[in-house]
């Protein structure tokens, strides 16, 4: 249900003081002023809708008025949160208010199992000071008020308070506003359940580098932050659990690291130490995606996006001196040293000319092999690179001049041909030994 009712502010006459000199001037110089300074001023009332913790559904009114000189238009009025599905608006827009008029905007409670709901209403126009307003929605005693009190080019600060917050209870809250929507990394949502009841105070600041009393975030895998978190709390860590982050990254920072959304975590720092936490994708926008982690308390954080990175771990030719009818290998293992998928592209060069490509696809802490086979046409020295790397040098011979180098001459095959025709057994061995039988009988002969 919508309901829209007028409310005309009264206007206190009163009378211009004389003026000298050029009264048309004079009048037109006040419009200019007052056209200047004329403007729209949103306000909304109550900041806290509370509802009965009941399985039966109820209703509420929220108020939204113009309390500017100016017609302030009402763009949207929506139910952000975990629990957005438990409440509704009836609000049917965008609606234009005229100075000193309000709106009464229908909010509606589904009921359900009785557990508590959290969500948040974002009312959002085009007062140039306070473009959102939100208002709180329970069905417990739980009040919180979240408003950004520094918004900066690259830093934003925003203090969020939970004022009767019950144990065991998760406390929703919604830290996105306009003004850091196409940040490079923003916060959307912080979700946490106390173990104590009472009152909590958070104060909650995103940076595009790292806070200076953090160290620097550097990963083996070469992972790179698109962004800080800082969460500064009342409450004790060990009071505290199911702390949910919910953030965005800009879909320009994983296209210019080619990089995909599956390989965005956010890191928690402690004790010295960045600890990748578990970290799901939970949609995609025109300008961001959009992410959930969990973590086991609150402290700094950093958004990591994981990279591809690749190293040539070995490369080698097989055979460095060929003929040009022959061939030879060049074997290359590239690994994957990096924390996501990546596709690396090897070129096999022979000086300075690019003769062959491969590319292959890896999985972090992989390897593959590349092999290149090889030939040459002409004669000549070789320098053999892969990418950057040079693997060796290849001597290439003419065939040709090879195969004349190895033919037999002719004085030996001449002497082959007289050695074919001796006649078998009178060899030089074999004269030996008959020059030895003669001389024994002649011995014989002479004892005789």
């Amino acid at each position: 249900m919508l309901v829209a009712s007028a409310m005309v502010a009264p206007v206190v006459a009163g009378t211009r003081p004389a003026a000298s000199g050029n009264v048309d001037a004079v009048d037109e110089a006040d419009s200019v002023e007052q056209a200047q300074a004329a403007a729209p001023d949103v306000v909304v009332r109550p900041v806290t809708l509370r509802f009965p913790n009941e399985r039966s559904s109820a209703e509420r009114t929220l108020t939204v008025g113009n309390v500017g000189d100016a017609t302030l238009t009402v763009r949207s009025v929506v139910v952000v949160g975990p629990d957005r599905s438990s409440f509704d608006t009836g609000f049917d827009g965008p609606v234009t208010l005229d100075p000193g008029e309000r709106l009464n905007v229908s909010v509606s409670f589904a009921g359900g199992d009785g557990r508590p709901r959290f969500a948040t209403v974002h009312v959002m126009s085009d007062d140039p000071d306070e473009p959102q307003r939100n208002v709180w929605l329970t069905n417990t005693r739980t009040v919180a008020d979240v408003s950004p009190s520094r918004v900066l080019a690259t830093k934003t600060l925003v203090n969020a308070s939970v004022r009767n917050a019950e144990a065991n209870t998760t406390q929703s809250l919604n830290l996105s506003w306009p003004l850091t929507r196409d940040d490079r990394f923003a916060i959307d949502a912080l979700s946490f359940t106390p173990e104590r009841d009472g009152n909590v105070t958070l104060s909650v600041a995103t940076n595009e580098s790292r806070f200076a009393d953090v160290p620097a975030f550097a990963l083996a895998d070469g992972t790179e932050s698109a962004g800080y978190l800082r969460v500064r709390h009342s409450i004790a860590n060990e009071n505290v659990r199911n702390v949910t982050v919910r953030f965005r990254v800009r879909r320009d920072v994983l296209a210019g690291n080619e990089t995909d959304p599956e390989d965005v975590a956010l890191y928690r720092h402690v004790n010295g130490t960045w600890t990748e936490l578990p970290t799901r994708v939970v949609g995609a926008g025109d300008t961001h995606h959009f992410f959930e982690a969990r973590a086991p308390g609150l402290s700094d954080f950093a958004t990591g996006v994981k990279q591809a990175r690749f190293r040539i771990t070995d490369a080698v030719v097989t055979v460095t001196r060929i003929r040009t009818d022959e061939g030879t290998e060049v074997f290359v293992r590239v690994r994957n040293v990096g924390g996501a998928d990546g596709t690396y592209a090897v070129a096999l060069l022979l000086g300075d000319e690019v003769v062959d490509r491969r590319e292959l696809s890896i999985a972090p802490n992989g390897s593959r092999q590349a092999t290149f086979e090889r030939s040459f046409g002409e004669p000549g020295t070789y320098e053999v690179f892969v990418n950057e790397r040079f693997v060796g040098t290849v001597t290439v011979e003419s065939a040709a001049t090879t195969a004349a180098a190895a033919a037999p001459s002719e004085t030996t095959e001449a002497g082959a041909a007289d050695t074919g025709e001796s006649v078998p057994g009178f060899g030089f061995p074999a004269a030996g030994l008959a020059v030895l039988a003669v001389a024994s009988l002649l011995a014989a002969r002479r004892r005789g």
